[in-house]
């Protein structure tokens, strides 16, 4: 496990966002990672900041944002960047694809780098490196399950973008926490962000059945 206590276990995460709902949890999990001591670096695609116009103000807001969190932002179709070569993965921890789209995973699969997003991805693969998929579509027909099914047999991470309701959500913060924190647990770093599953109930707090029907 990554203890985000001790620095010489710090490094670098890569956040590939992608043209699919839930930027909120981009930015968020920016933001922890952050607040833990790693270096964040971010490539975007064309297609989230379309979705940025519905969801994060504006494209430009999103950006902004997300810039106050990672050291460097980088669109789709900058291929000078630094992360288009594995050369420069040495010090990656891992990539993070919040939100993943089934097209930009599709591609991945196959390793058809038509951009900085799935550039990315494949070299984390091809240098042993984890990556994880914050996948959100719903509902998942054959073909999507298809595709994230070969995702993991590639060694992908696959965690949905789904309500854990034995957290006793209470806010939308509570839900993208939730999410985060699951991320961060497959990454393997130790955090607190979310109630943990327990057999006794937390009975001074409403659970979802009491908050919708009394």
């Amino acid at each position: 496990m990554i203890d985000p206590r001790r620095p010489e276990q710090r490094g670098k995460y890569v956040l590939v966002v992608t043209g699919a709902s839930g930027l909120v949890l981009a930015l968020r999990l920016a933001e922890i990672l952050r607040s833990y001591g790693y270096a964040v670096e971010a490539v975007v695609s064309e297609g989230a900041l379309r979705v940025a116009e519905y969801e994060c103000v504006s494209r430009d807001w999103f950006l902004k944002k997300l810039g106050e969190y990672c050291r460097a932002v980088y669109r789709e179709d900058e291929w000078s960047s630094p992360l288009a070569s594995s050369s420069n993965f040495v010090d990656v921890l891992g990539c993070v694809v919040v939100p993943a789209s089934i097209k930009t995973v599709s591609l991945a699969i196959h390793a058809i780098n038509e951009n900085l997003c799935v550039r990315v991805i494949t070299n984390c693969l091809r240098m042993g490196k984890p990556v994880v998929l914050v996948v959100r579509e719903c509902p998942l027909g054959v073909a999507e399950l298809r595709v994230l099914y070969r995702a993991a047999r590639m060694g992908m991470k696959i965690v949905p973008a789904v309500v854990g309701f034995y957290t006793y959500p209470r806010s939308v913060k509570d839900v993208i926490d939730f999410i985060v924190g699951k991320v961060l647990d497959v990454l393997g770093i130790e955090n607190e962000l979310y109630r943990r599953w327990s057999s006794s109930r937390e009975a001074r707090i409403p659970d979802p059945c009491q908050d919708l029907y009394g």
